[in-house]
């Protein structure tokens, strides 16, 4: 069938009334698999921990059922928040979490610990060791991360791609993710990330395959050392005390500081702060200004930082899991300045290396100042 072809596939679905009881699996996603699932499957979540959960079916509908009730609790979720499933073809699902309203991916679901009562494969909780843990992406209020290297999960990197399928699939009684959705690395790793990027699927919307022909290479690659869960935690939390009401903050991930370079502003945020059409922003770190381009979605009532935002994250050497704060500081020619504080997990900067093609060769650039 068609949809063996692809590598993964991914199902997205919305917590709904009695979503801590069970969830249903899409009949499309179920239907369109190249074998049958097995009875009790594994969800990995963000954090990388995993849980044993049982399959059910009841007319004709497939549900997780048994260990799914531990899964909601660890995560701490939510009626209407977002869950993306990107099945492994085995019996593993990688689960990521958005917040429903603005379709931000929830940071504490990165840093979630197992209930008492749940058992590891030897029984007991372990501890991931640094050397042999993936980081994976982090995020806050708005955010949207992943660091350098080794991917092993899916990205759906813009913004487009998440309101794409929850549009789509909002009619449904229970439907199911896409998003860039998140990125994970291995530590120490240094060479290039090669990501796969999501489809949304037909006006059904319940599937995104993955195909190998939509792989695409980072534009930079990190040089950065191996980095801790704990400087991870310090540079958000530094970010989170620095934040008021009339602030915003992203975690950097992969797609906006190594390709793809877009950055989403949280909707809240945006409707307060922004008119809803596309414009100019201007952003600033200290003395130092950059012209960017400020994107916005009239069907969908999403937008983002697009042109520009490239030039400032090189020029600032961001990383992923770098955080920044931004500020409404005025007007400058009928643009917006805001001010930007940056968090960084690592304070010794490393320069990134600009890739070409298949050769990496760094490059550097001036700063564009404004007058």
């Amino acid at each position: 069938m068609y949809w063996t072809h692809f590598q993964t596939i991914h199902f997205s679905q919305f917590l709904h009334n009695g979503y801590e009881r069970q969830l249903a699996i899409p009949k499309k996603f179920v239907d369109n698999l190249k074998k049958k699932l097995p009875e009790s499957v594994v969800l990995k979540g963000p954090s990388g921990l995993t849980w044993n959960v049982g399959l059910t079916s009841n007319d004709d509908t497939l549900f997780f059922n048994h260990g799914w009730q531990e899964f909601v609790k660890d995560h701490s979720l939510e009626e209407n928040d977002f869950l993306i499933f990107k099945y492994n073809g085995g019996s593993q699902f990688d689960v990521l979490v958005f917040d429903g309203e603005n379709l931000c991916e929830k940071g504490a679901t990165y840093f979630v610990r197992k209930s008492e009562h749940a058992e590891h494969d030897n029984g007991c909780l372990s501890k991931r060791k640094l050397g042999e843990a993936s980081i994976d992406e982090v995020h806050t209020r708005c955010s949207s991360p992943e660091k350098v290297i080794d991917d092993d999960a899916v990205l759906i990197p813009s913004l487009q791609h998440i309101i794409s399928v929850a549009t789509n699939i909002g009619a449904q009684q229970q439907t199911t993710p896409a998003r860039p959705i998140r990125a994970r690395r291995n530590l120490g790793s240094k060479n290039p990330t090669t990501y796969q990027e999501g489809a949304v699927s037909d006006s059904d919307a319940e599937l995104t395959p993955i195909n190998k022909s939509g792989s695409y290479r980072q534009q930079y690659q990190s040089n950065r050392r191996p980095i801790t869960q704990d400087e991870i935690k310090n540079a958000l939390h530094l970010a989170q005390e620095a934040s008021s009401d009339e602030t915003f903050l992203v975690v950097m991930r992969p797609t906006h500081v190594y390709k793809r370079f877009f950055v989403s502003i949280p909707s809240d945020w945006m409707s307060k702060n922004l008119s809803k059409e596309n414009q100019e922003i201007i952003l600033r770190v200290e003395d130092n200004t950059w012209q960017t381009k400020y994107y916005f979605h009239q069907g969908r009532g999403y937008g983002g930082i697009t042109g520009g935002w490239k030039q400032f994250a090189y020029d600032n050497n961001l990383e992923e899991f770098d955080v920044c704060l931004f500020k409404p500081a005025g007007h400058m020619n009928y643009s917006i300045i805001l001010d930007v504080s940056i968090f960084r997990v690592v304070h010794e900067l490393t320069p990134l290396t600009q890739l070409s093609s298949a050769t990496a060769t760094p490059k550097k650039r001036g700063r564009k100042k404004l007058i």
